[in-house]
């Protein structure tokens, strides 16, 4: 596995080594680095892989395949490319033994998690946002998919409603930028500042501990367990 390059660099090292293949072409790199971005996917598979055979931490490697399964992106969706190998590092693998609340949570501010299910997009139906920009009011696919697949499953007991709340909860969840070096960051003026009422429990924390509660609610849930 030490001998895989992709997979000890960080998500930014890697968007300016197998950059886009619009950007390659800009930096004047070689026909054969217009594919680089795969380059990356195809050595973390090789790396999952050869640490299922060899490693002598069998039950770990186990749980990060389970939990990477439970809590899956899609790599091949734009900047998600450059952010899964740190994925794998950073978020699954350091919690694969841990407790259930810290790896929702982790999964909730990965950049990776982020940009898949497009919650970086979501912002407060309220917030003044340019004309011109991308983000355009709520985005209901990550508060969606957290209660569906993620912790209480489909018939755990949640409503539409909930849907929408939590979608509320996490407004301002959001990244630096959407690229290779994308970072977690709360952005306040993007929040929903609202009282929200999620499976019957009124959400009042306020800001990014909005989100923090939901994660908890959800964690401690039945359906959950």
């Amino acid at each position: 596995v030490s001998t895989l390059k992709t997979i000890r660099l960080n998500s930014g090292e890697l968007f300016d080594l197998y950059p886009p293949p619009k950007v390659a072409k800009e930096r004047g790199m070689a026909a054969d680095m217009m594919k680089a971005p795969r380059m990356i996917i195809y050595e973390l598979q090789q790396a999952r892989l050869l640490r299922a055979v060899q490693s002598q931490r069998q039950l770990n490697e186990l749980m990060v395949d389970f939990w990477n399964n439970h809590f899956n992106i899609f790599a091949a969706k734009g900047a998600d490319r450059w952010l899964t190998t740190s994925y794998d590092r950073d978020t699954i693998r350091p919690h694969a033994l841990g407790k259930f609340r810290d790896l929702l949570l982790a999964t909730a501010k990965s950049p990776a998690m982020l940009f898949y299910l497009d919650n970086w997009l979501s912002v407060s139906p309220s917030a003044r946002m340019p004309a011109n920009a991308r983000r355009r009011g709520l985005n209901e696919n990550y508060g969606r998919e957290l209660m569906e697949l993620h912790t209480l499953g489909v018939d755990g007991g949640y409503t539409q409603q909930d849907v929408r709340e939590v979608a509320r909860c996490f407004t301002g969840w959001t990244l630096l930028r959407p690229r290779g070096d994308a970072e977690f960051r709360f952005e306040p003026r993007l929040h929903d500042p609202g009282d929200k009422i999620v499976l019957g429990r009124r959400i009042t924390a306020g800001g990014i501990e909005d989100g923090v509660q939901v994660i908890d609610l959800l964690a401690r849930h039945p359906s959950t367990a």
